[in-house]
């Protein structure tokens, strides 16, 4: 298996202490979060020859909170503006020789359509409409992606941080609808936990079409800490022939990920999560 960790877990920490821990405990790739302007390029190429460390993936930024970062959202001018968002982003992709970047069809931290009153006929009305805004953005953006090259992930969230698509039958649906050859599924084991009945046999439903994979435990801690059965999972990603990256996105215990990740009470876990993440999922590899 090849070994990566999003680097958004580790807030502003200057690129260089992320490479040189990702190095220090037998990382091969690294997750670079998608805020283009926030990079030097001549730097990450740097880095990224010095330590021997690839640019797995870019993960799209879609928070709520963030204007212009959502693909499904009634207004055309939020939704013109996701899509030159994520346009940057797979431009930023090819440029550091990432191969893929992780979208969300609707932002993470919106949990119902826009401006319903919370009827079922009106939320009905609403899911449909914003999965079809969605669907067409993201036909736009494979089209602009297949040129440069670049795979787009759909990553499902759980419930309570986004309602679009949260688990794997919506996940091949919307990429069924779409009808790109190169959007593809991107899994995370801690949204997994909640949203899924069987980890395992959702890894073996997806076969080819899984190329990135985020992994944190149930209690979104780093793996061994929580209940997740990853031995089993683990077993799965063999049997699929899985060749992506196993991206660590471990966060310490908390109500807020990008608080908590990035609070200065949480770098001790920096080093401790990295090193015990990889040498736990290591030593299940052959078991």
């Amino acid at each position: 298996m090849k070994y990566a960790i999003s680097n958004w877990i580790y807030g502003d920490e200057p690129l260089d202490d992320v490479f040189q821990r990702l190095k220090r405990y037998g990382y091969g790739g690294i997750e670079l979060v998608g805020e283009p302007e926030k990079y030097n390029v001549d730097t990450i190429l740097q880095l990224s020859s010095k330590y021997m460390i690839k640019v797995c993936s870019v993960l799209s930024w879609c928070l709520a909170d963030i204007p212009g970062r959502d693909l499904s959202h009634p207004d055309p001018s939020i939704r013109q503006k996701t899509i030159e968002y994520l346009r940057n982003c797979i431009d930023f992709a090819h440029s550091v020789g990432a191969p893929i970047v992780i979208i969300l069809p609707a932002p993470a931290g919106r949990t119902s359509p826009v401006g319903i009153s919370f009827t079922e006929d009106e939320w009905n009305i609403g899911y449909k409409r914003e999965w079809d805004y969605a669907v067409e953005g993201v036909q736009e953006l494979a089209q602009y992606a297949e040129k440069k090259s670049i795979t787009l992930a759909l990553e499902p969230l759980n419930r309570y941080e986004s309602y679009l698509i949260t688990n794997i039958h919506k996940a091949k649906q919307f990429i069924k609808e779409v009808g790109a050859t190169n959007l593809k599924v991107h899994l995370d084991t801690f949204h997994m936990c909640i949203e899924e009945k069987n980890l395992p046999d959702v890894v073996s439903q997806c076969g080819d079409l899984l190329v990135n994979m985020h992994i944190s435990d149930s209690n979104r801690e780093t793996p061994g800490r929580g209940h997740t059965d990853f031995q089993a999972i683990m077993k799965c990603l063999n049997e699929i022939d899985y060749e992506g990256y196993l991206v660590l996105e471990p966060v310490p215990p908390g109500s807020n990920a990008v608080f908590d990740a990035t609070r200065p009470s949480a770098f001790s876990y920096r080093d401790e999560y990295a090193k015990e993440g990889i040498e736990y999922l290591k030593k299940l590899e052959g078991s």
